[in-house]
């Protein structure tokens, strides 16, 4: 049966050239010649007697009979996964999960919450990936995204970690050489810290937009880490979640503290074959029983705003 004749190897190739698009960068994802990328996608195809991938000049776009095979090719993968993971990762060594997180998130929750996971789960191996322009789940760059944005399409295993309410915040300092900031209508003609956006960061991290139409920047990062430091050093207002914000230390005053700015959800997304497989379910429960359980997530801003002049 023609079953039977598939290599899996070669389906391997194909997933990767799915996931990237061109065959040079499936070929260095593989760590093989392009050529080597062509020969196994053009074995696959003789072998199916169907045409999998249009070759364009841009790349190479799936056929329909190319998206019919991905499910089948990707639970063979999963099965690979998960026989490695049993056998193999949990008697003679390590099983390396990589996870992406918003940068604040993965430094300031995630990081430090990992001497708990290793304690019940010595072979785990994390590699963490923190940036605000999220790695990709469908690429499999990780396997694990905590996210503002769940995938929409797709077989995924999601769930809410928990809403996230953003408040305003300014140093000491700033508020003291500053117009007076009484009502939110006052800030309007203050400077602010912001994202970059010119598509270097997530669509959802354009929020000051909601606090204020036309806000004066004075200081763009796409690190929000950054932006704290700047608003320390006095360069402005800026829009921080409480455990960013650090509002148990004098640094930063929470100008509106019982009045949150925006309230954007946090998630959690994995594809659905790798959830079946132990090591992701331990990372998968290790994050949520972080979240539940951590006393800056889901908290108000705590900081008094000083008395206006």
């Amino acid at each position: 049966m023609l079953h039977h004749q598939l290599d899996w190897t070669d389906l391997k190739y194909f997933l990767e050239l799915v996931r990237c698009g061109t065959i040079s960068l499936a070929g260095d994802r593989l760590q093989v010649q392009h050529t080597t990328v062509a020969r196994r996608i053009d074995k696959l195809e003789r072998e199916l007697n169907t045409v999998l991938f249009d070759r364009r000049r841009d790349g190479y776009a799936l056929t329909d009979a190319g998206k019919l095979l991905i499910p089948f090719a990707e639970r063979m993968e999963s099965a690979v996964i998960a026989a490695i993971d049993e056998c193999v990762g949990s008697q003679h060594g390590e099983s390396t999960v990589r996870i992406g997180t918003p940068e604040a998130f993965g430094a300031k929750i995630l990081a430090s919450s990992i001497p708990q996971l290793l304690e019940r789960h010595h072979n785990i191996h994390v590699e963490l990936m923190s940036q605000p322009q999220f790695p990709s789940l469908v690429s499999r760059e990780v396997e694990i995204l905590v996210t503002m944005e769940p995938p929409e399409m797709g077989r995924y295993k999601i769930a809410r970690l928990v809403d996230v309410d953003y408040y305003l915040y300014a140093a000491p300092a700033y508020l003291n050489d500053h117009d007076p900031i009484r009502e939110i209508a006052d800030i309007r003609d203050h400077r602010f810290i912001d994202y970059i956006h010119e598509g270097l960061v997530s669509e959802r991290y354009g929020i000051l937009k909601e606090v204020t139409p036309s806000p004066r920047r004075i200081f763009t990062a796409t690190s929000v880490l950054a932006q704290r430091q700047a608003a320390i050093a006095g360069a402005g207002l800026v829009l921080l979640a409480p455990y960013v914000a650090d509002p148990d230390g004098n640094e930063l005053v929470s100008l509106f503290p019982d009045r949150p700015m925006v309230t954007r959800s946090l998630w959690i997304a994995t594809p659905e074959d790798l959830f079946k497989t132990r090591r992701i379910r331990c990372v998968w429960e290790h994050v949520r029983d972080t979240v539940a359980n951590h006393p800056s997530l889901g908290k108000k801003s705590s900081s008094r705003r000083p008395r206006a002049r």
